[in-house]
């Protein structure tokens, strides 16, 4: 059985048995040493810092505009501008509430808590990580799996919640 899981974003959550690894292929023989790892992690931070930005500027657009057309009258685009401000509100909730940690040891989680998915709000189903940081604080990781409405996302979603059991992680 294999040891990983693909997230929603497109990577793999790798559970080994010192560490939780968060990387974008299912092969970990790149990402073996700590120094790949923050390498990478650096390069998500500076991509972050640039799509942040953007994405909270086309969230207010989308917010603007569809009050906007909401006044004048024209309820199809007002529907659509909402719509799209809301979808990326969500999406921009979930990066700003997740720490950009790569690499979890096994010795600093505090806890790891499955969230089921609520179809009817658009939230997936997640793994909530808690974990002490290097510098002492509490941090918090979020891992998105693919939505459990089609069959690979149940697939997903089940191998990804026996693993977490089987290694001893899940708490209630």
């Amino acid at each position: 059985m294999n040891n990983y899981f693909k997230m929603l974003a497109g990577g793999y959550c790798h559970v080994l048995e010192d560490r939780i690894v968060l990387c974008p292929t299912d092969d970990l023989r790149i990402y073996r040493t700590e120094a790949d790892i923050h390498s990478l992690q650096k390069k998500g931070t500076q991509f972050r810092g640039i799509l942040y930005p953007i994405v909270i500027f086309l969230t207010l657009t989308g917010f603007y505009f569809g009050i906007q057309d909401m006044i004048v009258g024209e309820i199809i685009s007002s529907l659509l501008f909402l719509g799209m401000g809301i979808v990326l509100l969500r999406i921009l909730l979930i990066y700003l509430l997740s720490n950009p940690t790569l690499m979890i040891k096994r010795d600093k989680i505090i806890s790891i808590k499955y969230q089921k998915e609520i179809t009817w709000l658009g939230i997936w189903p997640m793994f909530i990580i808690k974990f002490n940081k290097e510098n002492g604080r509490t941090g918090r990781k979020l891992i998105v799996l693919k939505y459990t409405l089609s069959e690979y996302g149940k697939e997903v979603a089940d191998h990804a919640l026996n693993l977490m059991k089987q290694e001893g992680l899940l708490n209630s």
